[in-house]
């Protein structure tokens, strides 16, 4: 490993003088420091899932108390091996002295740091020198997965991140040990998310393999059967062990959901969503130009470092290439929905890019470029950083606004959170772009009050670590249609959900209704069904917020 003063010929090393960190470390630091004040400088982290999440993981605490017969009267724990369960054991017992919003943050922390660090540990395994460019992964920091409440996914990134450079920092010396290492972080990308555990094999195999068919190549005659078995031993086997434990876990999960619905998006979306990068868009169309920026500086960047190793005979450096390209025709081919998981093609879009970033940490970058690079990277992630704060500042006044009305509600009951402004209720159209931060809120009021969330989505879903009990499941017995609870204007039947049931509907919260709304089939039907059986308790000073109580 190279020192950090090689990189100055004419320096003279002295270790009695104190070193000054070098700018790029400066800098690097800096950025991830800001990038925490959206954690921490806000009540509420305004994504679409994060509420149901909070949700889950105070019922899963809270599940065998005596006191909360409530909960396991509507609610069953799911105990299958799920490749969507880290956060909440990290939330649930890790954590599991803090509030449950302050373990939220904590995780989020965490992600936030190991993302970068990740990047950084991957670039140097492959050059100590290449750390620099791990200043480009700021700006996937607050993408559209993070947006949408995907915790588990966007903790993914990370562990694929620390394999990919465990393996290439220990490739030429893999025993026993640094293969049983491997596994583990390899199970870790399992508990976060199946498509990244899918990426990391592809990546971790097809490294392997190049590198494997170089050492071929260059052996001089035909290999004999016994020479190929000392080549894959030494190249292949450890990654293929690694990934045996994990790809058998996930065989298991998605064996039990083979007649889930497959749906493919059109070709050309996604032809425009990987030229522009854009999993990196959400919140406000601000984050659109940014990021097609950022994914125009990958661009240029890997032909300037093609066109240097034009003519050049392969390398090893040139495996990350090749699993650049695996990984675009994976995008392309994945369709958008399967087993039950959605967002198959948003998330795939962003690992070509992670790869070619390796790609490009093979290279030796002269001084003016890394500071051309840095520049450019710094100023997208700021850029973008700056559009989430402003974004989250307009947004928490609106979830405080929600969850101060639900102070009424009291403990132990059911609720029934209605959206009818996904999006919020903004002058002249929706408040955020892309995701849809009010559609779970009912999830905070489930947290502060101990509650049974009536509309918690993640307990109609079999891949989370919660169930509603069939018999008591508001998705099919109160939601009219599959998903009729989260349409706009919601479709309910509250008044027939005890009676099909048995079990009960104590408060309904209404966020968002506007008065040219009330004239709409469904919400005059939703309207009259409160007026038979509820009471209005409680209205936010705006109007936006209404909270009812059954009267009987």
């Amino acid at each position: 490993m190279r020192p950090p003063w090689a990189d100055a010929p004419n320096a003279i090393y002295d270790p009695a003088v104190p070193r000054r960190p070098h700018p790029e470390t400066l800098l690097f630091w800096a950025l991830l420091v800001l990038h925490l004040l959206p954690i921490w400088i806000f009540p509420f982290i305004p994504t679409q899932d994060g509420p149901g999440h909070q949700a889950v993981t105070a019922i899963l605490r809270q599940y065998g108390l005596p006191e909360a017969g409530l909960l396991r009267q509507y609610y069953l724990l799911n105990r299958e091996a799920l490749p969507n369960w880290l956060i909440f054991f990290l939330m649930g017992r890790a954590l599991g002295f803090l509030a449950v919003p302050l373990a939220e943050k904590v995780v989020l922390t965490a992600y936030v740091v190991l993302l970068p660090l990740a990047a950084r540990h991957a670039l140097r395994a492959i050059d100590p020198r290449a750390g620099f460019l791990a200043v480009m992964v700021f700006p996937f920091v607050y993408n559209y997965l993070f947006n949408m409440g995907f915790f588990n996914f966007c903790w993914s990134l990370a562990a694929f991140l620390f394999a990919v450079g465990y393996w290439l920092r220990h490739a030429e010396r893999m025993g026993p040990g640094r293969t049983a290492v491997l596994a583990l972080l390899m199970l870790w990308v399992y508990f976060c998310h199946p498509v990244t555990l899918a990426v990391t094999v592809a990546v971790l195999l097809t490294l392997a393999g190049w590198r494997m068919l170089l050492d071929l190549r260059a052996a001089p005659g035909r290999p004999s059967p016994r020479e190929l078995w000392g080549h894959f031993r030494h190249r292949l086997l450890a990654p293929a062990l690694a990934c045996v434990p994990p790809l058998v876990l996930i065989a298991a999960f998605l064996g039990r959901r083979t007649g889930a619905r497959i749906t493919m998006m059109p070709m050309w979306v996604k032809l425009k969503q990987l030229a522009g990068l854009y999993s990196l868009s959400s919140l406000t169309r601000g984050t659109i130009p940014l990021a097609i920026l950022l994914a125009f500086l990958f661009y240029g960047l890997a032909a300037l470092c093609r066109r240097e190793r034009r003519g050049l005979p392969p390398q090893t450096a040139d495996g990350f290439l090749i699993a650049t390209a695996v990984l675009t025709v994976v995008y392309f081919a994945a369709p958008s929905e399967l087993a039950g998981g959605g967002f198959i093609n948003q998330r795939l879009v962003l690992f070509p890019f992670l790869t070619l970033l390796l790609w490009l940490g093979t290279f030796e970058h002269p001084a003016r470029r890394r500071l051309r690079v840095q520049i450019a990277a710094a100023g997208l992630a700021l850029a973008f950083l700056g559009l989430v704060v402003w974004k989250y500042a307009q947004l928490d006044r609106l979830l405080a606004e929600i969850v101060a009305t639900a102070d009424a509600v009291a403990p132990d009951h059911t609720l029934v959170f209605l959206s009818y402004a996904h999006r919020g209720d903004g002058s002249g159209g929706d408040l955020v772009y892309r995701t849809e931060p009010f559609l779970h809120v009912g999830g905070y009021i489930a947290v502060r009050k101990r509650l049974v969330d009536l509309s918690l989505y993640e307990a109609n879903e079999d891949y989370f670590p919660l169930l509603f009990r069939p018999s008591l499941n508001p998705y099919l017995y109160m939601s009219n249609g599959p998903l009729g609870i989260e349409k706009v204007p919601p479709e309910v039947d509250l008044l027939g959900y005890p009676r099909r049931t048995g079990g009960r509907i104590d408060y309904v919260l209404l966020w968002g209704l506007r008065d040219d709304q009330r004239g709409d089939p469904e919400v005059r039907g939703v309207l009259d069904q409160l007026a038979a059986g509820y009471s209005l308790v409680e209205r936010s000073p705006s109007g936006r917020v209404l909270l009812y109580r059954a009267r009987s």
